[in-house]
């Protein structure tokens, strides 16, 4: 398959299932605590950049998760996507909050922006759906201003590291979904990236391959960040079903790195 059909694909898949990933993503800001854990946290991993605005771009910005969240916190921010899908229900999110965010469709491996055009580049569970990830980080690499920092966040998706009890908790999980919701929403027969995985360099990963492709791309400064205060509080909110399937099977992280001045 040509890179240009793939992508076509991936845009296709992420449109189809836009409305059924929000509602997942809405799950990890539904309470007060998460929400005040995710403004620590990021605060954190940014304040290397002083107390100023900062020029922010959520790289795979689906629904906006992390663009909203750097714009509460009064920056400028720029999503890219390629879901057309996705940048609506970002938008929408945007205008209900009076948030002031520019969302764009665009590629995450060829970014429509210039050198040197941004303190900050972010994205949240968006490399292990990339066909190119070296590529991408590249990419965002350029785009940084020298001293911005690139924060990675993802997590390994797949079942190859888990214990027979973790795959076990996972099923039930699954199951109880089954049962509460009629169906398991984000399963689809021949949708989604099950049939594409044989196409893809991850269907999950792990930090030290990201930490691997920062160095490479030339990041500096570069450290996993622990993510169990998240965790924690996502296990107190989510329900049982959601925290088998989720929580307390996949492991999931942030890397973050900086561009040398």
């Amino acid at each position: 398959m040509s890179s240009h059909n793939l992508k076509e694909r991936i845009t296709e898949d992420w449109n189809w299932r836009s409305q059924e990933y929000t509602g997942r993503s809405d799950m990890y800001l539904q309470s007060e605590k998460q929400q005040r854990l995710w403004q620590q946290t990021l605060h954190g991993l940014i304040s290397s950049q002083g107390e100023r605005t900062l020029d922010i771009l959520d790289v795979g910005t689906g629904p906006g998760f992390l663009a909203l969240q750097f714009a509460r916190m009064g920056h400028q921010v720029t999503g890219l996507d390629l879901s057309l899908s996705m940048l609506e229900i970002a938008s929408e999110k945007a205008a209900q909050r009076q948030l002031n965010c520019t969302f764009l469709q665009g590629d995450a491996e060829a970014l429509p922006f210039a050198d040197c055009s941004f303190d900050i580049v972010a994205n949240r569970h968006l490399l292990w759906t990339l066909p190119h990830p070296g590529r991408a980080i590249r990419e965002w690499m350029r785009v940084l201003k020298p001293g911005g920092r690139l924060l990675i966040m993802d997590g390994d998706w797949t079942s190859r590291h888990l214990s027979r009890k973790q795959k076990l908790r996972i099923a039930m999980g699954h199951t109880l979904t089954f049962f509460t919701k009629g169906k398991i929403p984000w399963k689809g027969k021949g949708r989604g990236y099950d049939d594409m995985a044989h196409l893809l360099p991850f269907s999950g990963v792990d930090p030290g391959k990201v930490i691997a492709l920062m160095e490479a791309a030339g990041l500096e400064e570069i450290k996993e960040y622990d993510v169990q205060h998240l965790l924690a509080a996502d296990a107190e909110s989510f329900p049982l079903a959601y925290r088998w399937s989720f929580i307390d099977s996949h492991r999931r992280f942030i890397v973050a790195g900086s561009k040398p001045e």
